[in-house]
C-alpha cells in the first residue's frame, strides 16, 4: 500500500471510530462524498465487524463504479446471502464472482478485480437453498478444489454436498403436509412459535418495531433489525382466523427477549435473553394480573458462562431440555437434559448422546405431549441443507432412537427452526424461510397425517364459576391421581387453570384406572372424587370434565344434572374437514346440494371411499342478539339451525346404501352468541359472525 492509500485508510477508520456508532445518514454520506479507495476500505472493515447492512450500502455505490467487477459482486452477493437471505437475487452476483477467482484475493485492495474462491462456495449454497441440487454440488466440489487447505469452510463444504443428496432422497419421496403462512408475520423475521396445548395461542418472537419508535435507539444496524420482544397471538376457532399479536408486558425496547417455552398453564414462560454477554435461560410468571420482570434462571447447572440457545420444559414439568455450546459435548450445540430432584433443584445436565448431537449443531428442542417424541433442529448430516426438524423416540428403556429427518416439504433446503405442537400432534408451528414468506423468517402452520400421538390419555378440564366472574387468580385446584396399577401408585399433582378461560391439562397413562380426587389447595378439603379407566386400545383419547366454581365458598361441584363420561376422540390418518357458513336475519336451513356445503360432503364421502370406517360429523350452530320476531325466541332459532343440519346430512347419508350407517350427526352446541343487541339490526358486520352453523368432522 503507498502512503496515500495509507493515509486514506487511516482518515476513513478515524473518521468512523470518532463516531460512537455511524448512523445511517453518515454512511450514505461517506458513499456519496468518498473515492472508490476508501470505500473498498470501509466496507471491508464493516464487513468483517458485523455490519452488514452499512456494507451494503457502500458496496452499492462500489457498483456505481463497476458494475460488472467480479470482485464488487461478490460482496453484493454475499451480503444478499448473509443480511437478507435473499439466495435468489444472489445468485447472478456470484455468477459474475466466479468468472475470475484468485487464491490470493486482497479484499481490502481497490486494485482487486478478482473474488475469492469462496464464491463458488456461497454460489454453491444459493443453489442449494433455490433446490437446484447438482449446481449446488458442481459448486462445492469446485470451491474444494480451488480453495487453500486452511479454509474454516472446507468441512462446511464436504457437509453441504452429504445435505444435498439427503435432499434429493426427500424431495423423490415427499410426506403428506399443509403448510399455511400465518397472517400475524410482518416484513421483519418472526420465529421461536410455542403453541398452547389446545392450539388456541401462539407466544412467538419478531423483530418488529415498537409503536413510537420506542425500539429505534436500539436498533441494530449490524443487521438493519430491531431488539426481539415477544407476542401473544389468539386463535378464534369459528372462523379460524389469528388476532392481530399483543406485545407481552415484561419486554422492554433496548432488551432481546425471546420465547423458548410456555407452562401447560400459560403462567410461566422461558426466555432467552442475553445481557449476561452469552445468552441463558431467564423466565417470567404471570401473578397481580400480568407477566412480571424476568429472571435468570437460577440453578446453574442451567445456565452457564456459555450459550444457552433454546431450553423446554415436559408438559409434566419434570425434565428440562436445553441446547448449549458448552464444552465436554459432541461439537457444535448440543442438546442435553436436567431431571426435577425432590428437594425442588435441578439436577446436573445429562448428553442425550449421538442418537440426537453431532459434530455440527442441534437445536430448539420441543416434547411431544406424551413424554415420547423429542422434535429437534440439526444442521448435521441427515438435514437436506441448514436447519431441518428431526424426530428422535423414547425407548421403554428411557433411551432415545435414531433420530431421522421426518420429510420433504415439512423440511426444505432452507432454515428449519422451532417446531411445537398441539395435543394431538397432527398440527404443529415452526419458523421457516419460504419463497411464500413476508420477512426473513416467518411463522408456518403445519398440518401432517403421520406424527400423531401413540396410545395417550389427555384430562382436559374446564373451570368456570357459578356466577359468570373471572377465576381468582390465586385458585388452586389440586387433585391427587391413585393410579391403581402403576408403578408409582400416588402422583399429586398441582393443577392451576388458565386463567383467561379456566382450563388446565394433565397427561394421563393409556390401559390404567385412576382414582382422582379434587382437593382445594387452601383448606386440603376434598371436594369431589371418581374413578375412571382410559382406554388400552385408542389412539389418542381425551377426558373431559367440567367443574363449577362458587367462588365465595371456594366449592367445586359438577355442572347440575351432569354425569362425567369418558370423552373419546380417536386419532385418524384422515384429515378432518371443517364447514362453516353465515346465515342472513332469521335464515335457518342449507341444502347438501349446492354450494359449500355440497363440497363439504362430498369432501365425507371421498374419505368413505378411501377406507375410513365411521366419520362423526360435529354440528355447532349460533344465533345472534338480535331479536327475532319470526321465531320464538333466538334460542328456537338456533336450535333450528343444528336440528335442520342434522336432520339433513343424516337424511342424505343414510339414503346411500354404501354410506349407511356410516356417518353419525351430532349436535354439540346451540348458542345464542355475541354483542348485546342496542337497536342497530342493520350493523350486520357487527352481528354476523355470530349467526352460522359450523360442521367438523372426527
Amino acid at each position: 500500500m503507498n502512503n496515500r492509500s495509507l493515509l486514506s485508510a487511516l482518515f476513513t477508520l478515524t473518521f468512523f471510530t470518532a463516531l460512537a456508532q455511524p448512523s445511517e445518514a453518515d454512511v450514505k454520506e461517506f458513499a456519496r462524498t468518498k473515492s472508490e479507495p476508501e470505500i473498498v476500505q470501509e466496507a471491508s472493515r464493516m464487513t468483517q465487524d458485523g455490519f452488514l447492512y452499512f456494507a451494503d450500502i457502500l458496496v452499492d455505490k462500489l457498483l456505481t463504479f463497476n458494475s460488472t467487477s467480479p470482485n464488487y459482486n461478490y460482496r453484493k452477493g454475499f451480503l444478499l446471502l448473509n443480511l437478507d437471505g435473499d439466495y435468489a437475487t444472489a445468485i447472478p452476483h456470484f455468477q459474475i464472482a466466479v468468472s475470475d477467482i484468485d487464491p490470493n484475493y486482497d479484499m481490502y485492495s481497490h486494485r482487486e478485480k478478482s473474488a475469492p474462491t469462496d464464491a463458488y462456495y456461497h454460489l454453491g449454497r444459493c443453489y442449494h437453498l433455490d433446490e437446484a441440487l447438482d449446481k449446488a454440488q458442481e459448486n462445492y466440489r469446485l470451491f474444494l478444489a480451488k480453495t487453500k487447505n486452511k479454509s474454516e469452510l472446507i468441512p462446511v463444504a464436504e457437509l453441504k454436498i452429504i445435505q444435498c443428496d439427503v435432499a434429493r432422497g426427500l424431495i423423490a419421496s415427499p410426506v403428506n403436509v399443509t403448510l399455511t403462512n400465518l397472517s400475524f408475520n410482518s416484513s421483519m423475521p418472526e420465529y421461536s412459535p410455542v403453541v398452547s396445548l389446545d392450539g388456541t395461542s401462539i407466544y412467538f418472537t419478531s423483530r418488529r418495531e415498537l409503536a413510537n419508535d420506542a425500539s429505534y435507539p436500539y436498533k441494530d444496524w449490524g443487521i438493519n433489525q430491531y431488539p426481539e420482544d415477544v407476542y401473544v397471538s389468539n386463535h378464534n376457532m369459528k372462523e379460524d382466523t389469528w388476532s392481530e399479536p399483543n406485545l407481552l408486558n415484561f419486554c422492554l425496547p433496548k432488551r432481546n427477549e425471546a420465547t423458548m417455552a410456555v407452562s401447560v398453564n400459560e403462567r410461566r414462560i422461558l426466555l432467552y435473553e442475553d445481557s449476561t454477554g452469552s445468552g441463558d435461560v431467564f423466565f417470567t410468571d404471570f401473578y397481580s394480573g400480568k407477566f412480571q420482570e424476568i429472571e435468570r434462571f437460577p440453578n446453574e447447572n442451567i445456565n452457564s458462562k456459555f450459550w444457552e440457545s433454546h431450553a423446554t420444559a415436559s408438559p409434566d414439568g419434570k425434565k428440562m431440555y436445553i441446547s448449549s455450546d458448552r464444552p465436554g459435548g459432541y461439537g457444535g450445540r448440543d442438546i442435553y437434559v436436567s431431571t426435577l430432584l425432590a428437594d425442588g433443584k435441578w439436577s446436573d445436565l445429562v448428553n442425550l448422546g449421538p442418537n440426537v448431537n453431532t459434530k455440527w449443531d442441534e437445536d430448539a428442542p420441543f416434547i411431544s405431549v406424551d413424554n415420547r417424541n423429542l422434535y429437534f433442529a440439526s444442521n448435521g448430516e441427515k438435514s437436506m441443507g441448514e436447519f431441518d426438524i428431526l424426530l428422535s423416540e423414547f425407548q421403554v428403556d428411557g433411551s432415545l432412537s435414531p433420530s431421522k429427518n421426518i420429510g420433504y416439504p415439512f423440511n426444505a433446503t432452507n432454515q428449519d427452526l422451532f417446531y411445537t405442537t398441539t395435543t394431538d400432534g397432527l398440527r404443529g408451528y415452526m419458523a421457516t424461510i419460504r419463497e411464500s414468506g413476508k420477512g426473513e423468517k416467518d411463522i408456518y402452520e403445519i398440518k401432517n397425517d403421520f406424527l400423531g400421538v401413540q396410545l395417550y390419555a389427555l384430562f382436559k378440564g374446564l373451570v368456570r364459576t357459578s356466577d359468570g366472574s373471572p377465576l381468582p387468580e390465586d385458585f388452586a385446584l389440586n387433585f391427587t391421581l391413585t393410579c391403581n396399577d402403576c408403578e408409582n401408585n400416588n402422583t399429586p399433582v398441582s393443577i392451576f387453570p388458565r386463567l383467561s378461560d379456566g382450563i388446565f391439562t394433565t397427561g394421563l397413562k393409556e390401559c390404567k384406572t385412576y382414582q382422582m380426587s379434587y382437593i382445594d389447595a387452601n383448606t386440603n378439603n376434598v371436594m369431589l372424587a371418581e374413578t375412571f379407566t382410559t382406554d388400552c386400545t385408542v389412539a389418542y383419547q381425551e377426558i373431559f370434565r367440567e367443574l363449577i366454581l362458587d367462588v365465595p365458598s371456594r366449592t367445586v361441584t359438577f355442572p347440575p344434572d351432569t354425569v362425567p363420561v369418558i370423552d373419546t376422540i380417536v386419532a385418524s390418518a384422515y384429515k378432518n374437514i371443517e364447514f362453516i357458513h353465515y346465515f342472513n336475519y332469521n335464515e335457518n336451513k342449507l341444502t347438501v346440494s349446492k354450494g359449500d356445503l355440497k363440497k363439504f360432503v362430498k369432501s365425507v364421502e371421498d374419505q368413505l371411499k378411501e377406507g375410513r370406517g365411521k366419520i362423526t360429523i360435529n354440528v355447532y350452530s349460533s344465533a345472534s342478539q338480535v331479536p327475532t320476531t319470526t321465531y320464538d325466541s333466538n334460542e328456537t332459532l338456533t336450535k333450528l339451525r343444528a336440528e335442520n343440519m342434522k336432520y339433513d346430512l343424516s337424511n342424505y347419508f343414510n339414503s346411500k346404501a354404501e354410506f349407511a350407517g356410516k356417518v353419525n350427526v351430532t349436535i354439540v352446541t346451540a348458542i345464542v352468541d355475541g354483542p348485546e343487541y342496542v337497536k342497530d339490526f342493520k350493523d350486520k358486520k357487527k352481528y354476523k359472525p355470530y349467526q352460522f352453523v359450523g360442521l367438523k368432522t372426527e
